[in-house]
């Protein structure tokens, strides 16, 4: 067991960081970035996803997992205990010590998104990883996600080589919600308005994808994320239609509609299958 006068950090379970609101800015009326930082952002690593371990509202002196002698999580009682979800890194910058967090937020009662709203400089909040999987090598690549999915994607399209090409296709509740993306790469951004259609249950993006018709090149790439039944159709298109090799495309839901996080992560492991798992062993 780690003596007493260890740093704090290296007790928490998994290493947590503990990191403070440096800023906050309101990019649309339903998505709010937080910027991220303190002395424990040192040595971050890189990596897509974080988890997001959010103090209940009104705790002033928020606490965190401990590691057991067997490495297992000790968790703070209930009324203490943080809720834990998943984000997307929007981006690092290791130079200037800051991570920044985009955050839909949707009106409901979420504990991430009502942490956001609420954020002030100073407030702490819980961090661990970075991880998860990213893109395959391809020279032509399509993204299609949500809102929710909307930071992964900006964070891969800045990313992308200037040699590559694609599509992206966003859907939003409406123009307001349009952000300015950059990419070095030849890639269109197509907007798609779901124009008070409620959120997961428009099939906009499995449309869009099913009437892209270069979707059986061999190289190529496609990235999906959104809501349960959206990606469920749009995987089950790419692989049993399209004949997609499992290596060419990353299919993941964020949300199900009706479900908290835990519970959809415990019930369907956010629709993560064989071909999820196979194509990241190749």
């Amino acid at each position: 067991m780690l003596a007493d006068t260890a740093p704090e950090r290296l007790r928490r379970y998994n290493n947590i960081r503990v990191l403070r609101v440096r800023r906050t800015e309101a990019l649309t009326p339903r998505m709010r970035r937080i910027v991220l930082g303190g002395e424990e952002i040192e040595g971050f690593g890189e990596g897509p996803n974080i988890k997001l371990l959010i103090p209940p509202q009104g705790l002033a002196e928020p606490e965190w997992p401990m590691k057991a002698p067997d490495g297992r999580p000790i968790w703070p009682e209930e009324p203490k205990r943080p809720a834990v979800r998943t984000y997307s890194v929007r981006s690092f910058d290791a130079a200037a010590g800051e991570l920044t967090v985009d955050f839909v937020l949707h009106g409901k009662d979420g504990p991430a998104a009502n942490w956001a709203a609420r954020a002030r400089p100073g407030d702490r909040i819980g961090v661990g990883g970075p991880g998860g999987r990213s893109l395959g090598a391809a020279s032509r690549y399509l993204f299609a996600g949500d809102q929710s999915a909307l930071p992964a994607i900006a964070w891969m399209l800045e990313r992308l080589p200037s040699a590559a090409s694609g599509t992206a296709f966003i859907e939003i509740a409406g123009p307001e919600e349009e952000q300015p993306l950059s990419t070095r790469a030849a890639v269109d951004v197509v907007w798609l308005h779901r124009n008070g259609a409620e959120s997961g249950r428009s099939g906009l993006l499995e449309k869009a994808v099913r009437a892209e018709p270069w979707i059986g090149n061999d190289d190529i790439f496609v990235w999906v994320a959104g809501e349960s039944s959206s990606v469920r159709a749009i995987r089950a298109y790419l692989r049993d239609e399209r004949r997609l090799d499992r290596r060419q495309f990353l299919v993941i839901g964020y949300w199900r509609y009706g479900m908290s996080e835990p519970d959809y992560k415990k019930a369907y492991n956010n629709d993560r299958d064989e071909d999820y798992f196979l194509g990241a062993l190749t």
